[in-house]
């Protein structure tokens, strides 16, 4: 709750210009937050804490937009807005709403216990409430809540605020409070990637060949040494920013002499490099059997496409763990202090991080060392960013003009704050006892009469006590986020929890045919999904498929029909079935291959031929072991596939071969620039688009409509319409 406000402190309606989220995303159009002095997070012009944001609603027709739920979660608290005439809620002459709700989310944003996370989100000053809402409700993301009331006869408002406890925080951040550790995490891995390389990097002018590690070492085989750009390596500690959306950027940051991290520049885009990592990665692979490293054994020690696509991915390999002998070396070029060059991020002294680690080099920062109870800010860090002419002291008139700075603004847009809530009942008069007394930011203190108003107003928004849940964080140990920031940093998170899960894949099974939806028979359970559902949510992150929520709908809703919604692993036909109806195709040119080589895995991987480049893929076989088309030579050396069925028996397998064909259908399994169907999926949703995707997976248009419904639903429940 915003304080009084002060002489220079006021508070006009909100209007768009002064937001403070950029405009092309979701936040922009739903969160229009209200700027510096009007409800800000997380410090007022008189240096109150604010523990959530003040959000303007938009328009929608001649309404303003409803206050929806940001997430799956549970009503744990609730409260209605008070009648008009009610003397507290018209504080200063103007009307303040005071209908609230609380809602706790509890998901899951990676593997295992650590990854499962709780925090609350709060939706205060509604005007109305919708009438089925009641504590306990399950609430899904994008439900209507209530309609936006008044902040102090502004009109149409919320205060929106994300809050948890500090074991929660925790596992959201990977760490205790603080800067990153020595290593980013594992479990949770989304966003962008992030590389802290110490000074002393050797800095080369050319690419060095994978199989080197070090290019200035001496000569082997045909590659020849090179010397490094910059006599014992780079002069700064810099960290490199990597970025896929369709093409890959390099961004590198130094650190200014305020500790902060500045961004010294960025390398020309890589265009369309994530829709060819799998044609990269296929390259590098090759470069282990070229003629440079002829007579070396490079081939024993070459990394499979899949280990080199993770670490081109990732900067690391985390699904894939190759063995201790296969060198894994990850050349970038970058720009440095020194000027640009090629600098190995695979060396042990690179760190590798991801937006999942919440690293300070991306804003983030911990506000934890305001030592007072009450809510005024005293917090020497907030303090210290505030104080423009390091005088060491914030003038009301220069906490006003820096919280207008935009650097500052980005500041306090990613910190994410410990200090008490403003909601509690406990201890009111005592968190506001400052305002009676004259600050450096506060001119004109309240008199008694006054304080005692504010007192009566403040009480009837109180709730903290009334929430009823075990995992609500106490009154003095809250942890605070910024709203915007916090949602922007989740949207890039698309992992599926087991309920999540199974709203795209439900037990039932709705088929479309004939233009007609009627439940199908179907054999999944809880168990099943839970079987696959760690790594089917690894393995769309390793592909960009959680990228955005037009791809994973396109690569669900192609294997809700291909699978049956993860029930059906293997193809459906009799022995003699397969091997009539697959005799002479896709590289099966033996009695029984048909059956050997039916529809195995997510995407039904069918066929000799597949099944040998995913082999190749996966490092299970070499290309070289083989005749390219066999099934044209006269004495071929085919393909040693003996153990087809470890695409079932291994879910891991299971999956990876359905992400796999994903990468390699447009080419069939051969490696060129148009080799991801993400670049397809981009395009959208429309029912040509699907017809297009389907023809492409499927090599023709069976199932269509049935594709064409699943992708369009699962859309409905990732998109945000």
């Amino acid at each position: 709750m915003a304080t009084q406000p002060q002489q220079n402190d006021a508070m006009p309606t909100a209007a768009p210009g002064d937001t403070v989220v950029p405009d092309g995303d979701v936040c922009a159009a739903n969160m229009l937050e209200c700027a510096p002095g009007n409800g800000a997070y997380p410090v007022s012009f008189n240096l109150a804490w604010h523990g959530g944001a003040h959000l303007m609603a938009p328009p929608d027709g001649n309404q303003p937009a409803y206050v929806r739920a940001i997430a799956d979660g549970k009503v744990v608290y609730l409260r209605k807005t008070g009648p008009n005439g009610k003397p507290t809620l018209h504080y200063r002459n103007v009307r303040t709403d005071d209908g609230c709700v609380v809602i706790r989310h509890d998901t899951e944003i990676g593997e295992g216990d650590s990854a499962k996370i709780t925090y609350y989100s709060v939706y205060l000053h509604l005007q109305t409430m919708q009438p089925t809402l009641a504590i306990g409700k399950k609430i899904y993301r994008k439900d209507v809540l209530g309609t936006p009331g008044q902040i102090y006869g502004q009109y149409p408002q919320i205060h929106f605020e994300i809050v948890c406890n500090e074991a929660n925080l925790k596992k959201i951040i990977g760490r205790a409070p603080g800067p990153v550790g020595a290593q980013g995490r594992t479990d949770a891995v989304y966003g962008d990637n992030w590389f802290f390389v110490p000074r002393g990097a050797k800095l080369f002018a050319s690419e060095p060949h994978p199989f080197r590690d070090d290019d200035s070492a001496p000569a082997i085989g045909s590659i020849h040494p090179q010397p490094s750009l910059v006599t014992g390596g780079t002069s700064r500690d810099i960290v490199i920013c990597m970025r896929y959306e369709k093409d890959c950027t390099l961004t590198t940051y130094v650190q200014d002499t305020d500790g902060n991290w500045s961004v010294l520049g960025a390398m020309p885009p890589e265009r369309e490099a994530e829709y060819n990592l799998y044609k990269r990665a296929t390259e590098l692979n090759a470069r282990f059997s070229d003629n440079c490293v002829a007579g070396l054994s490079a081939g024993s020690v070459a990394p499979s496409p899949s280990a080199l696509f993770e670490l081109l991915r990732f900067g690391r390999c985390i699904g894939e763990r190759p063995a201790a002998d296969i060198r894994l070396n990850h050349w970038r070029k970058v720009k440095t202090p020194d000027g640009d060059g090629w600098i190995n991020l695979s060396k042990p002294n690179v760190r590798v991080y991801s937006d999942a680690d919440f690293p300070e080099w991306a804003g983030w920062s911990f506000i934890n060392d305001d030592p007072t109870p009450d809510s005024l800010c005293d917090s020497p860090t907030v303090k210290r960013w505030l104080d423009l002419d390091r005088s060491g002291h914030v003038s009301h008139a220069e906490a006003v003009q820096a919280l207008n700075v935009e650097a500052i603004r980005q500041r306090m847009a990613h910190a994410i704050c410990k200090f008490p809530t403003e909601w509690s009942k406990a201890g009111l008069e005592a968190r506001y006892n400052w305002l009676k007394s004259p600050h450096e930011a506060l001119t004109n203190p309240l008199s008694d009469a006054d304080f005692n108003r504010l007192m009566d107003h403040a009480r009837d928004f109180a709730f903290w006590e009334d929430v009823q849940d075990a995992d609500f964080p106490p009154a003095n140990e809250c942890w605070h986020f910024p709203p915007t920031a916090f949602i922007r940093q989740f949207r890039q998170c698309r992992w599926l929890s087991a309920d999540e899960l199974e709203q795209a894949y439900p037990n039932t099974y709705v088929q479309n045919s004939g233009g007609q939806l009627h439940q199908a028979a179907n054999t999944l359970s809880s168990a099943m999904r839970e079987k696959y559902r760690i790594v089917l949510n690894r393995l769309m992150e390793k592909h960009s498929i959680t990228r955005n929520t037009m791809r994973m709908s396109h690569f669900l809703g192609q294997g809700a029909e291909e699978s049956r919604t993860l029930a059906w692993m293997d193809e459906r036909r009799s022995e003699a079935s397969c091997n009539s109806f697959y005799a002479n195709r896709n590289g099966n040119d033996l009695p029984g291959d048909g059956y050997k080589f039916r529809g195995r895995g997510m995407k039904q991987l069918t066929g000799k031929f597949n099944y040998a480049e995913y082999w190749v893929y996966r490092g299970w076989l070499k290309r070289h072991e083989f005749t390219p088309s066999w099934w044209n030579h006269p004495h071929p050396t085919r393909p040693n596939i003996a153990t087809p069925d470890v695409l079932l028996t291994v879910p891991y397998n299971t999956v990876d071969a359905g992400t796999w064909y994903w990468e390699a259908t447009p080419n069939h399994g051969l490696p060129h620039s148009v080799s991801s169907m993400n670049r397809y999926a981009d395009f959208g949703i429309s029912s040509l688009q699907i017809q297009f995707v389907t023809t492409q997976i499927n090599g023709g248009q069976y199932g269509l409509e049935n594709r064409r419904y699943h992708t369009q639903r699962l859309y409905k429940l990732f998109g945000d319409s």
